[in-house]
């Protein structure tokens, strides 16, 4: 399909992946109009504005990119902030819009989870949760679209050198031998989803065996992450300043 003249709404647009994202996206003469918080505030208090505002535009293509994670024990995460920004936000906004695209019989929605969603690892328990309950809003969206001429596209990215992964959660990735990926390298294989209305991408050859041997021996993948969660205290325990990372 091809996107020159398409309207796209991106949140997270000037984020580690949104930035190069939106370049590629208007290297094919698309017209990108950029959610970011510096400009337009904060997403999870401006949420009814934000729905507002494509309800208005009407764009071709809702891109929800905006996301945050926290790198910490379980009792410690902001639970409630972790699930608005990476699950409420983004099933708000494909609400908001999915009475025009259905209306007019085309349009695609593109929501981007997480690896993580599909291979949950310590110290993530809030992000994990949000990207699996993406993921799983993403697939039933999807059935549920089906015939009426709107696309769901999924994208499961794993790590990615991006400001999301500094501090604590690079050091584990480090020790741990967590493979990365370039922003530019996701962000041209995102939009090749985009562009193929593909309904998912999981990123990573390694990651989605993995992710498949967690749905089938969950056990053997407890075990095979037990040193992950030992590595994860370990770092915890000697960066004890762990914040949170919004790209809204």
């Amino acid at each position: 399909m091809s996107l020159k003249g398409k309207t796209a709404f991106v949140t997270g647009a000037t984020g580690g992946i949104g930035d190069p994202l939106c370049r590629e996206l208007e290297a094919r003469q698309v017209h990108v109009v950029r959610y970011n918080r510096k400009e337009h505030g904060d997403l999870i208090t401006n949420l009814d504005v934000a729905c507002r505002t494509l309800q208005e535009l009407e764009p071709d293509i809702l891109i929800n990119l905006a996301g945050m994670n926290s790198f910490t024990a379980a009792e410690d995460q902001d639970y409630e902030l972790i699930i608005q920004l990476n699950l409420t936000v983004p099933m708000r906004l494909c609400q908001a819009i999915l009475p025009t695209m259905k209306r007019r019989g085309n349009g695609q929605l593109v929501t981007v989870g997480s690896m993580t969603g599909l291979i949950p690892l310590p110290h993530l328990t809030g992000y994990v949760a949000a990207k699996a309950g993406l993921k799983a809003f993403s697939d039933a969206l999807r059935r549920e679209l089906r015939g009426s001429g709107v696309s769901v596209t999924h994208l499961a990215p794993r790590a990615v050198k991006t400001a999301m992964n500094q501090g604590v959660a690079d050091a584990v990735n480090q020790r741990t031998k967590t493979n990365y990926d370039q922003p530019e390298q996701v962000a041209q294989r995102m939009v090749a989803a985009i562009e193929n209305q593909e309904a998912e991408v999981r990123f990573g050859l390694p990651e989605r065996l993995f992710a498949t041997l967690n749905f089938l021996a969950p056990a053997l993948i407890d075990k095979g992450l037990a040193s992950h969660a030992e590595i994860g205290r370990q770092e915890l325990d000697g960066h004890r300043d762990v914040l949170a990372n919004p790209v809204q």
